[in-house]
């Protein structure tokens, strides 16, 4: 009877400890919330990641801060989005210093973490990697950057951020502007060209997905302009396909605020829920399990669908 009971025993242990692994490494996900104004009342499943602040520099230093309507609940992490011409014109000390002031300033109740999303160049690598590391001792909080594909890469050129952590934004890999551009949010056939150095890649890295959508106007062979948010199946009577994702538009009329003449081809880049398992199947083959999988962004939620992103995540 003993050595039933032991067996037993020993089967449990190994179902306990599988079960707490599966579990260890389960990846979760969470959502960039990126509007100028929040007005969200706290759930569930409210966004952990909220742009508090862009910054850029035109011929004086802009600040613009998200205005907060509604309280934002504890525990987010403040994403501060700046500019990578910024570090031409300030000082790395300032800038800690005013972004901290201005974060002590905002509704925001006990966050531990603040997330910088810049994409520096060779030629700004010194300050904003300064700037980083003031950042980080004087708030005396977790810190994580975006990174980009080529900046892993080329991380020996680079450099690698003095953080905590990265993102991995793997979106907006290409050239929207190039007519032969086939999705320019997200094209695996060109993300694919920046697979490299990830086992070497000194930096922990969470990862970033699209959620969004957008038309590329054509006209005269030379992009145009952009429209925000279009998806292929709103397209009306009005367009007509041309190729894979192309349309031309047949007949003068405005669409989404925009006057499309009739001539004009509009490329749609948009993700669906099979293209971001196919990218999980992918990054999986190069890529160490990422503890969180933030998508780009809160707001497109509705049009996938809570579960269908869960399913995503659980690919990993």
């Amino acid at each position: 009877m003993k050595k039933y009971i032991l067996v037993f025993l020993k089967i449990a242990l190994l179902f306990v400890g599988y079960s707490y692994l599966k579990t260890a490494h389960k990846t979760s996900h969470d959502f960039y919330y990126w509007k100028s104004t929040y007005e969200l009342n706290e759930t569930a499943n409210t966004p952990k990641y909220i742009k508090v602040l862009d910054i850029a520099f035109h011929e004086t230093l802009m600040l613009r801060k998200t205005i907060f309507k509604n309280k934002a609940p504890k525990n987010i992490v403040p994403v501060v989005y700046i500019d990578n011409g910024v570090w031409k014109k300030m000082k790395a000390t300032t800038m800690a210093r005013k972004i901290l002031t201005i974060l002590k300033s905002m509704p925001l109740e006990a966050f531990e973490e603040i997330q910088v999303d810049c994409d520096w160049t060779n030629g700004s690598q010194k300050s904003y990697f300064e700037f980083l590391k003031l950042l980080h001792e004087q708030s005396r909080k977790t810190l994580s950057v975006t990174i980009r594909l080529h900046q892993v890469k080329y991380y020996q050129k680079t450099g690698v951020p003095p953080v905590d952590y990265g993102v991995l934004m793997y979106y907006n890999m290409s050239n929207f502007q190039d007519l032969a551009t086939k999705n320019y949010i997200l094209d695996l056939e060109v993300a694919k060209r920046y697979h490299y150095n990830f086992e070497s890649y000194p930096l922990a890295l969470n990862l970033a997905l699209p959620l969004y959508s957008q038309a590329t106007i054509i006209r005269f062979s030379e992009v145009v302009g952009l429209m925000e948010g279009v998806r292929e199946q709103e397209l009306n009577s009005n367009f007509k396909a041309i190729g894979e994702h192309l349309f031309a538009v047949t007949k003068t009329h405005y669409f989404k605020g925009k006057l499309l003449y009739e001539g004009d081809q509009i490329r749609v880049d948009e993700v669906s829920k099979e293209l971001l398992v196919k990218t999980i199947t992918v990054l999986k083959k190069v890529m160490k399990q990422p503890k969180e999988i933030i998508f780009y962004r809160w707001g497109n939620l509705d049009f996938y669908g809570q579960k269908n992103l869960t399913e995503v995540v659980e690919r990993w």
